[in-house]
């Protein structure tokens, strides 16, 4: 059993959240295009897997009221969007999440934060149709804990001094525990874990061992908050792609065990071939946990490398992407860094994400994930995957 390093009592700041509903408007304006794109995920900002820098996207053009085009070479559909009306144009210097604060409560402006803009218009409009709050497994926040809910998910300008948006002034961050940083009012130390009070099922398929874990199963979800939107596809899409980027409190100690945080990105649609509704796994199969093997950044209480569960961890990106951030004290932390998750979706069809962090096996030690730069993918042949973006 783990226990917590300290007492928490979060009530009284609690009180100032609510759970709201809504929507904006979106931004108008000429056409736009995109800028030029290069290597395996093109508009993706530039990432390096010997270095934990972070660099803002590259991507200049914005668009409203028409369509823009798309970067050369780049494959994205120019909206993901910036754009009033009709297809927009790639987030670049006129984002539409600029003026997001810290702890707004309604979902669509978490959309926002994650260049989700264009609102779908008619009965064929194309864009984002609803957001919603719910929790991992689909289900309504449980009566009487709306404010807990809430500290789990905020929109971050930045993370620490290292890690930036990928796209945009804001993205989201998702936590079992708390979504505040050092300083924040709300905040708590992930070591310690700030423990909402409620439990819920896991998501359909879920849970299920990790390749890299045999026999190893997951506890009872504790905590969890999830981000639900529901869109259809640009005509001339053929996929779509986000960044996302984990967080966790649970490395070094508790690689192999009951007790891991996961992220997942649900797809419904569920993808053909596929048993469950995942779309963000490693190319083992492993779930975004402290299992997956793309926790590169890192630290230990003797090294690196990090040795944890009978793995070698050597630590390749370094640790800067965790200072600052919360993640930075304690015997050992680790992080994926910068990620992106790719699919298929045929234009004009409408479907369902829903990205979700919880705990597993008890309500401390938690972990938070990043997501942003959600775009539409117009060539090639998407598949589902996640991979590390590499320079152009």
């Amino acid at each position: 059993m783990r226990t917590r390093t300290a007492p928490l009592s979060l009530l009284p700041t609690l009180a100032v959240l609510l759970v709201a509903c809504g929507k904006f408007v979106s931004l108008g304006g000429g056409s736009g295009s995109g800028g030029a794109g290069g290597g395996p995920d093109p508009g993706d900002p530039a990432s390096s897997s010997s270095s934990d820098s972070v660099t803002t996207s590259s991507t200049t053009g914005i668009g409203g009221g028409g369509s823009g085009t798309g970067g050369e070479g780049g494959g994205d559909v120019p909206d993901a969007g910036i754009g009033g009306g009709g297809n927009g144009g790639n987030p670049g210097t006129s984002p539409c999440d600029d003026d997001l604060a810290l702890d707004d409560a309604d979902p669509f402006q978490a959309a926002r934060a994650i260049e989700l803009c264009t609102l779908a218009e008619g009965p064929d409009g194309a864009g984002l149709l609803e957001a919603r709050w719910v929790l991992p497994d689909g289900t309504s926040i449980p009566s009487g804990y709306d404010m807990q809910y809430a500290l789990g998910h905020g929109l971050y300008d930045g993370f620490g001094p290292n890690v930036l948006p990928r796209a945009g002034k804001r993205m989201l961050a998702l936590s079992s525990g708390a979504a505040r940083r050092p300083g924040e009012t709300g905040y708590q130390a992930p070591f310690g874990g700030y423990a909402k009070g409620y439990q819920h099922a896991a998501p359909t398929g879920f849970p299920k061992p990790s390749p890299a874990c045999p026999g190893v199963l997951t506890g009872q979800p504790y905590d969890g908050v999830a981000l639900e939107v529901t869109l259809r596809a640009p005509i001339g899409t053929v996929g779509f792609a986000f960044a996302f980027n984990y967080y966790t409190a649970e490395f070094p100690s508790f690689v192999c065990s009951t007790f891991n945080d996961a992220f997942v990105a649900l797809l419904s649609p569920t993808p053909p071939g596929q048993t469950d509704d995942n779309i963000s796994f490693d190319g083992q199969g492993n779930v975004i946990s402290v299992n997956n093997v793309f926790l590169e950044v890192c630290t230990c209480q003797d090294g690196p490398p990090c040795t944890a569960g009978g793995k070698v961890y050597p630590c390749s990106l370094g640790a800067s992407a965790l200072a600052g951030t919360g993640y930075d004290t304690g015997q050992g932390t680790g992080a994926t860094g910068w990620l992106t998750t790719t699919a298929p979706m045929q234009g004009g069809k409408t479907f369902t994400v829903r990205f979700a962090v919880y705990d597993s096996g008890d309500a401390i030690l938690d972990s938070v994930t990043l997501i942003d730069h959600f775009r539409w993918i117009s060539t090639g042949a998407p598949v589902v995957e996640t991979y590390r973006p590499v320079p152009p």
